[in-house]
């Protein structure tokens, strides 16, 4: 499998598992967006590191991708409830299984921001998880 089919295989997984979240009605990876069913959960590939691991000829890959949630288009009546809440179950389901069914070897939350998102010069409410996780490459 080369390096592609194993990078793409972790943001399946990460789109797998967040699909099952009764809290979104949609889940995009790639695709053209539309905002139309509200709360929807974006994945958005970010850096990837890629350093020699120590041992044989394995490389070590750190990859970064963030998490942007879109839960409303009205300002909360409270915060907690209406925007932290859904943030922290994306951290809990992805947490669930850090390995996330083995595509990786660990995932972890690295950045938790709820607040306003623009748009297209539209304001929406909800935040960003950013996630890192490390996998093993031999090319």
């Amino acid at each position: 499998m080369g390096f592609y089919e194993i990078y793409k295989a972790v943001f399946d997984q990460v789109k797998s598992v967040l699909e099952k979240m009764e809290d979104l009605k949609q889940v995009v990876l790639g695709e053209t967006l539309k905002l139309t069913d509200l709360p929807v959960a974006i994945i958005n590939p970010t850096e990837t590191m890629i350093s020699q691991a120590e041992i044989g000829d394995l490389l070590e890959n750190e990859i970064t991708f963030d998490v942007v949630v879109v839960i409303r288009e009205t300002e909360p009546e409270d915060v907690f409830a209406e925007l932290v809440e859904p943030l922290g179950k994306i951290c809990d389901v992805i947490l669930a299984d850090r390995t996330l069914s083995g595509k990786v070897k660990d995932v972890r939350p690295t950045f938790f921001s709820p607040g306003e998102i623009r748009f297209k010069n539209k304001l929406y409410y909800g935040g960003v998880v950013r996630f890192t996780a490390k996998l093993f490459y031999s090319p």
